[in-house]
């Protein structure tokens, strides 16, 4: 009866184990546009930094997301337009996209 208690714990936390592999990326393999920044916290949960907002021109809202993989130590990013996904990917991937800054308001 004890064997059977150890391989079951073994072959549980071999399961657990081989679960947490690539969990980040199998999250990321799973967005798609248009989903709402709701939807991405289910998906994720709230392990991010929230690392920049704006409002362009045109009055959208623009955000970023970050998320690291302390396995992989890779940085992901997803981008928000007007609070749904709009492009995601590794930090690096996406330095052809333009950048978020700051907003620059106009006094009215």
């Amino acid at each position: 009866m004890r064997n059977k208690i150890v391989t079951l714990l073994l072959i549980l936390a071999i399961g657990i184990n081989i679960c947490g592999c690539g969990s980040l990326v199998d999250k990321m393999n799973r967005l798609s546009i248009n989903m709402t920044k709701d939807e991405v916290r289910a998906l994720f949960g709230t392990n991010f930094k929230a690392i920049a907002s704006k409002v362009d021109s045109d009055g959208n809202v623009l955000d970023l997301w970050e998320f690291f993989d302390g396995k992989t130590k890779a940085t992901y990013q997803i981008y928000f337009l007007n609070d749904k996904v709009s492009q995601w990917g590794k930090k690096e991937d996406l330095k052809a996209f333009p950048e978020l800054h700051m907003p620059a308001y106009k006094p009215q």
